[in-house]
């Protein structure tokens, strides 16, 4: 799961409180900040891909 949040400056607190909400759900998750674009920020939060199930071989 990939989530990109796009806030402007005066808006980092509600991003901050966005990603902590997230983080609460999901620990596992990895954030990204990038300022590549003004005057807009960017915030990428990723999870880790999900583990295959142990009998993922075996036909229906």
């Amino acid at each position: 799961m990939k989530i990109t949040v796009a806030y402007i400056p005066e808006e980092e607190p509600e991003a901050a409180a966005v990603a902590a909400a997230i983080r609460s759900i999901n620990p596992g998750i990895t954030a990204r900040k990038s300022e590549r674009h003004p005057p807009f920020r960017h915030l990428y939060l990723t999870t880790r891909k999900p583990k295959k199930c142990c009998n993922s071989n075996e036909s229906a």
